[in-house]
């Protein structure tokens, strides 16, 4: 290069001082090196800097010490040769783009070092302006699409790594899922353990939730719903289960198929749990484990709304009051109280039907709701099996206790406008059949 190692090729308004595009050049043969000088001058929109360097060892002091967009590089230099030399410059440089530039007899090497990261290789015998100016803005453009989706790849896989939730993907084309390693930990999974079948999610759902998992992603597969969401639980590899939230998006191609869904799984069950805990402690005695009175309220509602419906249908509501309550808390405290009263509890819901709904309303008093009765003698049969279960004594604290309870019943017509005048004619009944000696039921009668 006239002893010079620097070129400054430019166009019309293109500054000296700021060149375009600076690429350095790892070629010991002058004459080459002057072929590119040449090549270049002759391309005169595209304005770059050249500078040269004939050995490795001071290309890779140059790399160190000055910036520079791209690297022409021939891998035979004098103190270095073939792949190494590619693999210094790469390890010195990652960021930039390499251009091998070799000779005919080199070139099964050249295709080698494509695949070990170049991004093209030049023939230094059919070398011209054009040639290598679109070999270089290819290599720029193209190592840039790269750099910025790696980039992409970086964020989505420190995203992956440090979010809660569990990632997955999806490829409907090839019928394969990427579950990650985040999923794979929720459901107690090492990485090698899930494999790239997106049955290692569908065959895991609960098979009470399965058919609509399925529904909600063919309704977004086939463009019936904006985005896939879906709340079901999933098997752990313990055997027990999780609740999760599924969201997904799909990708659709020019016809309207869709192509790929992706998403995540959130764990919510220990929210799933606190909501059942409050709804627990809102609807439900704590002791007993039966519904409260709100909860017997609710369905007592139901069942007299229904009646506009079947006028002829006929249900029965039981008040009971448990007698001894109080002899038990004075006497034996209340923790035998609380036994009293769930045995009690125990007693009166075997002796009913599955479908009928027992419920305590607070202290020593429970209700009964007995719906779809073919008539009245029915819900004496139930009434009788109480009775009959209370007729042994309990024992508390080797204390042999008898149970005797006031049933009182009440049917839905009875005369009573609403829910509210049912059960207030159920407790009346109950008081009537205390009265007449405890241990007994009584039916109200208008």
């Amino acid at each position: 290069m006239d002893g010079e190692k620097s070129l400054l090729l430019r166009e019309g308004s293109v500054s000296p001082e700021k060149p375009s595009i600076h690429i350095l050049v790892l070629e010991d043969n002058p004459g080459d090196v002057g072929l590119l000088k040449v090549a270049l001058t002759k391309e005169k929109s595209f304005p770059c800097r050249l500078d040269a360097a004939p050995r490795l060892s001071e290309g890779l002091k140059r790399l160190a010490q000055e910036p520079f967009d791209a690297v022409v590089l021939d891998l035979y230099l004098p103190d270095s040769s073939g792949l190494e030399t590619l693999c210094q410059v790469h390890h010195a440089a990652p960021q930039l783009p390499i251009i091998v530039l070799t000779g005919a007899g080199s070139k099964e090497a050249a295709v080698e070092a494509l695949r070990e990261g170049a991004e093209d290789y030049l023939l230094k015998d059919d070398v011209d302006g054009t040639l290598l100016t679109r070999s270089i803005r290819y290599a720029l453009e193209r190592h840039k699409l790269l750099t910025r989706l790696h980039e992409k790849e970086e964020r989505y896989f420190l995203a992956a790594e440090g979010s809660n939730d569990g990632l997955w993907d999806w490829d409907l084309r090839t019928n394969k899922a990427f579950f990650s390693t985040r999923w794979k930990l929720m459901l107690g999974f090492s990485e090698n353990e899930v494999g790239d079948d997106p049955n290692e999610w569908l065959l895991r759902v609960h098979p009470e939730d399965l058919e609509k998992v399925k529904q909600d992603l063919d309704q977004h597969i086939s463009g019936q719903a904006v985005h896939y969401a879906n709340e079901h639980r999933l098997r752990h590899k313990s055997g027990r289960y999780l609740w999760v939230l599924s969201r997904g998006q799909a990708t659709f191609d020019s016809m309207g198929r869709a192509t790929r869904i992706a998403g995540s799984f959130t764990d919510f069950t220990k929210h799933r749990n606190m909501e059942q805990q409050l709804a627990l402690r809102a609807f439900y005695d704590p002791l007993t484990g039966l519904p409260n009175r709100d909860f017997f309220m609710v369905g007592l509602e139901r069942a007299h709304l229904r009646l506009d419906r079947r006028p002829s249908a006929l249900f029965a509501v039981f008040f009971l009051d448990l007698d001894r309550l109080k002899f038990v808390n004075d006497n034996l405290g209340h923790r035998a109280g609380d036994r009293f009263l769930v045995e009690f509890a125990r007693r009166v819901k075997v002796s009913v039907r599955p479908s009928d709904l027992v419920a305590r309303m607070g202290g020593d008093e429970f209700t009964v709701l007995l719906e779809d009765l073919h008539g009245p003698q029915e819900a004496l049969e139930v009434a009788d099996r109480i009775v009959g279960s209370l007729k042994i004594p309990m024992t508390l604290r080797d204390k042999s206790i008898p149970t005797l309870a006031s049933i009182g019943i009440a049917y839905s017509d009875c005369g009573k406008k609403d829910a509210d005048g049912i059960l207030q004619a159920a407790d009346a009944a109950m008081y009537q059949a205390k009265s007449e000696g405890k241990g007994r039921y009584a039916v109200f009668r208008a």
